[in-house]
């Protein structure tokens, strides 16, 4: 990367992927992350003229404070000595719209409504940061997979060195931004706002449909002419062996209007429209997202074994000291005397099982994968009803890495006895490699180098002194972590064991916007749980809580419990008992 030689220590040049008078666009490996990232540049003679370098700065700024799932973020940005400008974003492993349509022609009528709804999502959170994307088009639209195994849809460049792409076209007068084949009748001279993106957004649609543009001309003022002053050509006229519903029809036209009032008033009532039309009802994976995560090859990194690893993450909540029975005096009321002899039993009983420790985690603002809208309002109430009715000692965690996380459990084993009891709690995404399951931190990228194995899972939990180790991981393919052998013995012996949300399958996210599906349950049978049970039984509770609960939403979700493979697990079993004040 000659032209960029303040970038050659933190980038491997994977390929260039386009080059023009403005600058290079590069996918790039970053050294100390190990990640597949997307550098575009600046040349540095560009980045003397003021606007141009004003541009480039604010809307890099502007980026980089942007996070939607449906949004490729901005990572860095810099000008480096010689006046070279450089943004670093979110490499999108999938294919453009526009090399998909080139290759296979007009897209099915349901995926190119499920394009509609997800691009859509991702405009109309554009918009309400005040942001006009004002390059939307087939090549700035790239089709991943989700987590559920459905098309995923990533709207890239958001209007950032917009003429670095290649079929970039400017005016006489330098001042156009974006395609003129996508571009908005205002884009040529008037005042824009949101609706200008779903004219393009129209015109997309139209183009993935019928593989035709609804405006052509010979050469640019031809194409301009027609946007100003044309009607769209019918469908009739460009797929005349495509039967397209009329409902779809007429939602692309009323996108494709001249006058900006008579479109959709914004991305949402467009959206809306577009689920009734295509008759996409499910396509929204933000809203019912899984939780999937990936062995990294190699040696893991070194994690220094301390709790400030954690400590600008987490939030260490002490339960209260036990309270002893009272003394109570010779000569009381034998009711008193019968009270007293109870509650100091109920406080051996509880000393019996040790004390209790919990590592709590909740992931959701992912900055390469769809957020969870619910993983962290999950651990805030697990972490809640654990520290208040359960008595432990809890350290939650919020959108930690992999070292945070690994750190926090390996300080809060060292802490413990072997008369002590450890829960881990885990929401987040999930994701199965080689029959394996992984969980991904927020840092998760790619190429699975900070993804959480199995294998460091129980490396970490190996030699760690608990009597009893119990895992509760709310994520997809969780179940992998564990080995199928039936849970449950003998109070005195160890356990190791996980209940896993789902098995080894994708798991629902959100049930009532508040808390995931899982997660639901756990904390209605933790609140109504007795004085000490054992895992076995409140287990029973959740599954059939969360199978009837998946059932009425039209899905099916299996949470399993079993023994986790290769720590030393006797056939002990785990126990909650309820702390009183």
């Amino acid at each position: 990367m000659s032209a960029l030689p303040e970038l050659e220590t933190r980038f491997d040049v994977l390929a260039k992927l386009g080059e023009g008078g403005m600058g290079t666009v590069y996918k790039v490996r970053h050294r100390d992350l190990d990640e597949v990232q997307i550098v575009k540049t600046l040349q540095a003679h560009l980045s003397t003229n003021p606007d141009l370098r004003e541009r480039f700065v604010n809307e890099a700024r502007r980026g980089m404070r942007l996070r939607h799932p449906h949004i490729a973020g901005v990572h860095d940005f810099a000008v480096t000595a010689d006046g070279t400008g450089y943004i670093v974003m979110e490499y999108v492993d999938g294919a453009n719209l526009k090399d998909l349509l080139a290759a296979k022609g007009p897209l099915p009528l349901e995926l190119v409504g499920t394009v509609a709804v997800q691009a859509l999502d991702a405009l109309a959170y554009l918009h309400g940061e005040k942001f006009v994307h004002r390059d939307i088009s087939p090549d700035n639209l790239m089709l991943t997979t989700g987590a559920d195994g459905k098309p995923f849809v990533k709207l890239i460049d958001l209007g950032i060195a917009k003429s670095l792409e290649a079929g970039q076209t400017l005016t006489a007068t330098g001042q156009f931004v974006g395609k003129v084949s996508y571009a908005s009748p205002e884009q040529f001279g008037g005042q824009l706002d949101g609706r200008s993106d779903l004219y393009s957004l129209g015109v997309v649609l139209y183009k993935l449909l019928t593989n035709a543009d609804p405006f052509t001309g010979t050469n640019y003022r031809e194409i301009i002419a027609a946007h100003l002053f044309n009607p769209p050509r019918t469908f009739e006229e460009t797929a005349p062996e495509r039967p397209i519903p009329e409902a779809v029809k007429e939602v692309i036209y009323r996108a494709l209007e001249k006058d900006p009032d008579k479109r959709f008033t914004d991305a949402a009532e467009f959206r809306d429209a577009v689920i009734e039309a295509f008759d996409v009802h499910d396509q929204r994976p933000v809203s019912l997202s899984t939780r999937p995560a990936p062995t990294a090859p190699g040696t893991p990194r070194t994690l220094v074994d301390k709790t400030v690893a954690v400590a600008d993450v987490t939030e260490i909540v002490t339960a209260p000291p036990r309270r002893r029975l009272w003394p109570y005096a010779l000569g009381a009321s034998l009711l008193l005397a019968a009270l007293g002899i109870f509650l100091w039993q109920r406080t051996q009983t509880v000393a019996d099982y040790g004390k209790f420790y919990a590592v709590v985690i909740g992931e959701s603002q992912y900055r390469l994968k769809e957020s969870l809208p619910t993983a962290v309002n999950d651990a805030r109430a697990v972490a809640q009803v654990l520290q208040r009715d359960y008595g432990y000692e809890v350290v939650r965690l919020e959108n930690a890495n992999a070292q945070q996380i690994l750190a926090a459990i390996r300080a809060t084993a060292g802490r413990m006895t072997p008369q002590d009891n450890l829960l881990i709690y885990y929401a987040g995404h999930g994701e199965l490699k080689n029959d394996k399951g992984y969980w991904l931190p927020v840092d998760a990228d790619f190429e699975m180098t900070n993804w959480i194995s199995p294998a460091w899972i129980k490396d970490t939990l190996l030699d760690h002194p608990a009597q009893r180790t119990l895992i509760i991981a709310d994520s997809c393919y969780s179940g992998a972590l564990a080995r199928n052998v039936a849970a449950g013995g003998a109070k005195e012996k160890k356990s190791r064991l996980v209940i896993s949300s789902g098995g080894t399958a994708p798991v629902i996210d959100s049930a009532d916007g508040q808390h995931s599906l899982f997660t639901r349950a756990l904390l209605d049978v933790l609140a109504n749980a007795g004085d000490a049970e054992d895992v076995q039984t409140l287990f029973a509770k959740i599954r059939a809580q969360v199978n009837d609960a998946a059932r009425r939403a039209g899905r099916e979700q299996n949470p399993e419990l079993a023994v986790l493979a290769e720590v030393g697990d006797e056939g002990g079993t785990y126990y909650f008992v309820r702390h009183e004040e």
